[in-house]
């Protein structure tokens, strides 16, 4: 046995039980996380879609090309990892035997050439990798650089170790050319050139330069294992494993249902619950053990972090940020984790105060997570398209807000009034469900209602599924007005639930209240199921997503398609037809925004951008930030229903960018993105920063106003009149098909449609240095929490954004009170408040507010000064129920806590409406496991003592009840100014990535 052979043996003696220590500590972590049904019979039960799987996303690396230049420069890396393995087999095998070659292939003249060529090409892929962090270092851009947050010297590393592998690998084969022991005598051209460069070395120097090459390449790959296993580099060898048992095709769509022990948890589980049973998330170890496989495939790559919209508007979470958090939190919990029950007092102390840590409380509190970044995440899935290796950050923020809601009674007091909307009336406005029908009035066709004027679906093709927006916003009405009237125009025969139809429970499950979700739910497959459904149309994303992905829960498997999709399929079937002249074909420029669950969530890019090419006299320009990669409005994970205290407005921020583009008219595809944009472009209006002739309109208005003829856009009245864009037009606009209007009456002809636009995306909107971005000219003021404060509006949530095809529309008026709107307004209760003994979760009444309480947020990038408000702080939990007491008379699952609440949101009592007899205190506690009593529901929350039909039956209101007060647009959230403005002049295919080693 030689020097060599002993040396390598002792280098692989010390390293190696390092390293498998460490992988049996991650293997015992990973798994003592919850169990994950259906996540390994999805790989065995469908071997040949996981295997392809693997080959697109592994290796092919499909997901990191996205973004062009970083990601073909980790392509070369990844593959340099996987080919060179071939070189250190030969490199163990020469400690043994100088002359070794790899049985079959190992003097194969190909493999030696690929050797040599990937290593190069990893030389070059190091060297990018470098130049982007240099370009993009946090210390220069600040929250700008995708890197902020990740471990920096970590990544240094390991490109040293890299370039060290390269260099010793050439060394070492270099000297076994010249010496006549290397397998290959051509192929490896760069090894064979470092050997011609060392032949005139003699004989006994190169043997040692030989051996010295062989130790310094196996130790320094020895050293390199023994950083990956201890560092975010881990996903070297856990992302396939994480890509192989992820969600197919994304972890988009529905939301994960509510599991305890693996198992589904739902309603009917509630009186057989024990109380160990796990309502949520509320301890790291309550994660599943995908979920705690997510946190340590983490790369740190940022790519999450350059899309989020909370991010990219000052606001404190980032999604790689929040899964570091976690990650970093279950490695420092681990030892108590793994511990036997009596071993755990013996154990440090720094582990036992680690142990014990919140999972959600404020930086006092020393939470691991900050309220304000749980509750800033709008459910857009940015994060998920973007991220390489498959994390599904969407589903573990949902998971930690049903703990809040359901366990900790700790969620945004404006959260209140949307449960007790949803509960009570079965839609978020809380008005009355005998108002559904009132968009219908006016129209010179009748529409269908099922138990009314059609006994069931099966007379009709369709049902169009209405939702609560389109039956109750005033925006959205129109859009509902126009889908029905392209229907009837086209010959379509459609009936709608009327009454009988109620929320999907979007909002609900989004904001964490899985059972009203669930009680929703229930209640509409039962109805549809009633009513024969076969196919159904919407208006409305949220709405399409849920029935589409989410009821299957339930045993109902739905057609769905979006009225888009419908509507497209129209005009190509020639049942509906644009003016080719006329008012309706007058100029004009749109852009298309995406809502994210149409979009991201669904994959329907295509059929929204061809229905508005084939209108004529369009012409599309596209926003940079679209398809995949669009930008969101701002309104989902309940978000809608939550004030915007922290940074800029997400919905000023895209409407910003639609209206740099120089369009008219945005279009959109969603009733609750027509309400951010439009609120959006209000207040930009009011500021002069856009057009009083831009608008917002809906697809399908668009549409009607092309069929009918009629003039497509208030900017221009007159065919041919000269355009008026509220700014610049964008470089690369691209013009629909073009259809001149002629100067003399023409017969209507119709309109050839388009070829489908392709909505691929080579490169991102953030791919490039922020540093000179210009900076907003306004200072804003000091940032406040979301869980407090004085909130501030620019614009009205509900203010009517007049349009040309605002028709009207006579009604009998049988009421006063205005419109509830979604609670954008002030609200003084925290996420803290509790809730006085015998009202319930949602029954948040007036009381003093607590005194004001100073709190550090999780993420001090976020806010650029102190806090000026109050702000509540959030309780680790102020219930004194368990899982299993019983629910008393009159009581609900949702009357959970005692005392007084530390502030209230100030609801505006409607002006006709009846007044609601006040809840008494002396209500006693409910518990788990007691019997709802007969009349009664799970959702009569805080009802105690009164008659269950005042409460659920809304048939004989006329009137919204407790709608919320609008707040005025008297200011802006608080802001540093520095929020990522999309710049137009940069080439994304040649800039930065974030997936670097």
């Amino acid at each position: 046995m030689n020097w060599v052979l002993v040396i390598g043996l002792l280098m692989n003696a010390v390293a190696l039980p390092i390293v498998g220590r460490r992988v049996l500590f991650l293997y015992r972590l990973i798994t003592a996380g919850q169990p994950a049904p259906g996540r390994v019979e999805g790989v065995t039960g469908r071997l040949g879609a996981t295997l392809k799987r693997q080959v697109v996303e592994v290796f092919g690396q499909k997901k990191l090309l996205k973004w062009s230049v970083p990601g073909a420069a980790h392509f070369f890396v990844f593959w340099a990892f996987v080919i060179l393995a071939s070189v250190y087999l030969e490199a163990y095998g020469a400690l043994f035997d100088p002359h070794f070659a790899i049985p079959l292939i190992g003097r194969w003249a190909v493999l030696g050439f690929l050797q040599d060529f990937i290593a190069l090409m990893a030389l070059a892929g190091i060297t990018t990798f470098a130049i982007i962090r240099l370009r993009n270092s946090p210390q220069r851009l600040g929250r700008k650089s995708r890197f902020k947050g990740s471990h920096l010297g970590g990544a240094w590393v390991v490109l040293f170790m890299i370039f060290n592998v390269v260099w010793s690998l050439f060394l070492f084969r270099g000297a076994a050319s010249a010496l006549g022991n290397l397998p290959y005598k051509s192929g490896a051209f760069m090894s064979i050139a470092v050997g011609d460069w060392l032949d005139g070395i003699d004989h006994g120097s190169l043997e040692f330069l030989e051996h010295l090459g062989l130790l310094l390449h196996i130790g320094i790959m020895l050293v390199f294992l023994v950083d990956v296993v201890h560092s975010k580099h881990l996903h070297i060898f856990v992302a396939p494993i994480n890509v192989m048992f992820g969600r197919t095709p994304v972890a988009l769509g529905a939301a994960v249902p509510m599991m305890s022990a693996g198992k589904p948890i739902t309603m009917d589980d509630l009186e057989e619950l024990d109380e160990d049973a796990k309502l949520g998330v509320g301890a790291v170890e309550d994660f599943t053990w995908k979920g705690l496989l997510d946190f340590a495939t983490c790369t740190e790559c940022g790519r999450c972090q350059s899309q989020c919209p909370a991010w990219n508007t000052e606001k404190p979470l980032s999604p790689k940020m929040l899964i570091l958090e976690l990650r970093d939190h279950a490695f420092a919990k681990a030892p108590y984790i793994l511990a036997e029950e009596s071993a755990r007092d013996g154990l440090p102390e720094s582990v036992k105060q680690e142990a014990a840590r919140p999972l959600i409380a404020d930086e006092a509190s020393y939470g691991v997570i900050d309220p304000d970044v749980l509750w800033s995440c709008t459910n857009c899935g940015a994060c998920v398209n973007q991220c390489p290796v498959d994390i599904e950050h969407v589903d573990h923020i949902i998971d930690m807000r049903r703990y809040q809601v359901l366990v900790e009674n700790n969620f945004p007091a404006e959260l209140s009034q949307l449960f007790r909307g949803l509960e009570g009336k079965g839609n978020p406005w809380n008005m009355a469900p005998t108002m559904r029908m009132d968009w219908a009035k006016g129209l010179d066709f009748e529409v269908p209602v099922v138990g009314e004027t059609i006994e069931s679906l099966e007379s009709v093709d369709w049902l169009f599924w209405v939702g609560c927006a389109g039956a109750y916003e005033d925006r959205a009405k129109k859009t509902t007005r126009a889908v029905a009237e392209l229907l009837n125009l086209a010959g379509i025969s459609f009936g709608v639930l009327g009454n009988g139809e109620t929320c999907t429970g979007d909002a609900a499950r989004r904001a964490g209240n899985e059972f009203v979700y669930q009680g929703l739910a229930s209640q509409n497959v039962a109805t549809l199921t009633e009513a024969k459904t076969k196919q159904v149309v919407t208006t409305c994303a949220h709405c399409f997503n849920t029935l589409k992905n989410e009821y299957r829960d339930f045993g109902l498997e739905l057609e769905v398609v979006h009225h888009t999709q419908l509507l497209n399929r129209l005009v190509r079937d020639g049942k509906l037809t644009p003016v080719a002249s006329g008012e309706g074909a007058s100029p004009r420029s749109i852009t298309y925004h995406d809502p994210c669950f149409l979009g991201r969530h669904n994959q329907v890019y295509s059929p929204p951008r061809e229905l508005l090419q084939v209108l004529p006299g369009a012409q599309y320009v596209e926003m940079e930030r679209s398809a995949e990669r669009s930008f969101c409005c701002g309104a989902g994970g309940a978000r809608m229903w939550m004030e915007e205290r922290i940074g800029e407005r997400i919905n000023e921020n895209r409407t910003r960018e639609a209206v740099a583009t120089g369009a008219d008219q945005i279009a959109v595809g969603c009733p609750f993105c027509r309400v951010m944009l439009d609120d959006g472009l209000t207040a930009a209006q009011s500021r002069g920063e856009a057009s009083e002739q831009v608008e917002v309109l809906d697809v399908a208005q668009m549409l009607l106003a092309s069929v009918k003829g009629v003039s497509a856009t208030k900017a221009r009245a007159v065919v041919g009149s000269a355009p008026g864009p509220a700014a610049p037009p964008a470089a690369g606009e691209s013009p629909a098909s073009p259809i001149a209007a002629p100067s003399v009456a023409q017969p209507v002809e119709p309109v050839e449609p388009v070829e489908p636009v392709d909505t691929r995306q080579p490169g991102s909107l953030f791919d490039t240095d922020q540093a000179d971005q210009p900076q907003p000219t306004e200072a804003k003021s000091e940032v406040e929490g979301i869980q407090g404060g004085e909130g501030k509006l620019g614009g009205s949530l509900f203010g009517d954004g007049a349009s040309l095809f605002d028709t009207p529309v006579e009604e009998e008026t049988t009421f006063a009170a205005p419109p509830a709107t979604p609670t954008r307004a002030k609200a003084d209760a925290g996420v803290g408040t509790e809730i006085p003994a015998g009202t319930s979760l949602f029954d948040i009444g007036d009381s003093s507010p607590e005194p004001p309480a100073e709190s550090a947020p999780a993420q001090p990038a976020a806010t650029t000064g102190p806090t000026t408000g109050p702000t509540t702080g959030s309780t680790t939990g102020s219930a004194d129920w368990q899982v299993g007491d019983d629910i008393p008379e009159g009581q609900s699952l949702f009357d959970v806590g005692h005392g007084a609440p530390a502030g209230s949101a100030t609801p505006a009592a409607a002006p006709a409406a009846a007044a609601t007899p006040a809840v008494e205190d002396a209500t006693p506690d409910w518990r788990v496991g007691d019997d709802i009593p007969e009349g009664q529901s799970l959702f009569e929350v805080g009802q105690g003592g009164q008659d269950p039909e005042t409460i659920l039956d809304a048939d004989d209101e006329p009137e919204p009840d407790e709608a919320p007060e609008p707040v005025a647009p008297d200011g802006a959230p608080a802001s540093s100014g520095a929020t990522n403005t999309p710049r137009t002049d940069a080439d994304i295919n040649h800039t930065d990535s974030l997936f670097d080693l």
